[in-house]
């Protein structure tokens, strides 16, 4: 589907409730969330995005300095191409700022937000960490398992550009304040629940605690063990609180998936 003039690539699985996979930056839907996709479909409509510059989705040769808002945009178009209105929203990391936005400015669409791993801010923490991932040429030396990932997912050599300037345009964002929406949040009326690592060293945990704080009703939970990619180091126990908080908000609290 061509929305905002770009070409999106996106999977719809499953029936019922309507629930949006958002992936994390550097991500794809079926990379950052395969997993919970499969399971959610067992009992959920799912629609899955990759976000323009990702994965299967149209290529990109630059990120413009407001690109999660632009991946807002995306995604707001893309949702009402295809006729999709009060959906659960699932978002990793950058998906979980961009669904924010949504419930922020399109608030008919969203029914609810699982924030995993989210902020409202780019700090200095945060941009030292993301520059600590240059030179991309020691990527497979350093970390030879995330490069084959996202060769695979994003093709080869693309993602070595496509990592630089998403570290760039981070770059830029923090040298002009850093901030997303973090004055805005008030405005979310829908239930949304923070699920954030202990130990995550991208995104400090006190970010989580900021979105708690100025999200009204928001839920946190702390993973205290656990990194950047919850999910994926904690799969079960984080799979039964998505489902639990999910069935929750469409009334199916307590019951268990089809076979």
């Amino acid at each position: 589907m061509t929305v905002n003039g770009v070409r999106l690539y996106y999977e719809v699985g499953g029936e019922g409730d309507p629930v949006v996979v958002l992936h994390g930056g550097m991500g794809t839907a079926r990379l950052d969330f395969g997993p919970q996709i499969d399971l959610l479909a067992r009992e959920f409509k799912v629609y899955a995005v990759d976000q323009r510059g990702y994965g299967r989705s149209e290529h990109v040769d630059r990120f413009p300095d407001d690109y999660l808002r632009q991946q807002a945009d995306d995604t707001i178009a893309w949702l009402d191409a295809l006729g999709v209105k009060a959906a659960l929203l699932l978002g990793f990391s950058d998906g979980g700022i961009v669904g924010l936005y949504l419930a922020i400015d399109r608030p008919d669409l969203v029914r609810g937000i699982l924030a995993v791993s989210a902020s409202c801010e780019l700090d200095a923490q945060n941009m030292a960490v993301l520059e600590s991932w240059l030179p991309i040429e020691s990527w497979p030396e350093r970390w030879g398992r995330w490069a084959r990932e996202l060769a695979g997912a994003h093709g080869e050599p693309y993602w070595r550009r496509l990592l630089a300037e998403f570290v760039a345009a981070n770059r830029r964002i923090f040298e002009r304040g850093g901030n997303y929406h973090c004055d805005r949040l008030h405005l979310i009326r829908c239930p949304v629940l923070i699920v954030h690592g202990g130990r995550d060293r991208l995104i400090n945990p006190r970010h989580a605690e900021t979105l708690h704080r100025l999200i009204p009703g928001s839920e946190l939970v702390i993973f205290p063990d656990c990194g950047h990619n919850l999910h994926r180091e904690r799969p079960e126990e984080f799979n039964r609180l998505m489902l639990g908080f999910f069935r929750r908000l469409v009334g199916r609290e307590g019951r268990a998936a089809p076979e």
